[in-house]
């Protein structure tokens, strides 16, 4: 694992975020205009009121390889139903009405928040490699539980505390792992 290539590609890949970002701004909603009732028993009021949506047809993501990260050609090609960048977020035009896939990208706006978005970026590039993609990404795999909570179980609980919890002892492991 290359992580002195990664980092090297860090500042041009959060070029491409800002850049991302601020482009679709003008067409961002605030998540709280989609007026899901459920969200709002699970996430602190602040994590609603902070996140933005944009509406896509094909979800937007980093051009990996083209920057020489070759080792994430799987998720640049994958044809995922939302990507979070911060506080914003895409999700695709037909999955727009999906309470579970804001469920599942609001857990990563936590991460963005905790970590701030240059960490993050570190830290999921990292559970990618070392868990041997996406779905075993450490990052996402919280995402995912929380998310199949939230979808099949009528059992209430606070996010926020559950994301720092798992940040705390996954991240040192990640970087651990990486030398670092």
């Amino acid at each position: 694992m290359d992580i002195s290539a990664l980092q090297s590609r860090l500042p041009a890949i959060r070029k491409w975020i800002d850049t991302t970002v601020e482009d679709h701004r003008p067409v961002a909603r605030p998540l709280t205009s989609l007026g899901f009732a459920r969200l709002a028993h699970y996430f602190d009021a602040e994590t609603l009121k902070r996140a933005s949506v944009v509406e896509v047809d094909v979800v937007p993501k980093p051009p990996l390889t083209t920057l020489g990260l070759h080792q994430f050609s799987d998720f640049e090609q994958m044809n995922g139903a939302g990507v979070t960048y911060g506080d914003v977020y895409f999700v695709e035009r037909s999955r727009a009405r999906d309470e579970s896939l804001h469920f599942h990208e609001l857990v990563h706006t936590i991460q963005c928040q905790i970590l701030g978005i240059d960490r993050f970026m570190l830290a999921y590039a990292l559970g990618h490699l070392v868990g041997g993609g996406y779905e075993n990404n450490p990052l996402e795999e919280v995402a995912h539980t929380l998310e199949g909570i939230f979808a099949r179980e009528p059992r209430l609980f606070r996010v926020e505390p559950i994301v720092s919890q798992h940040l705390e002892r996954v991240v040192p492991a990640l970087m651990k792992a990486a030398g670092l």
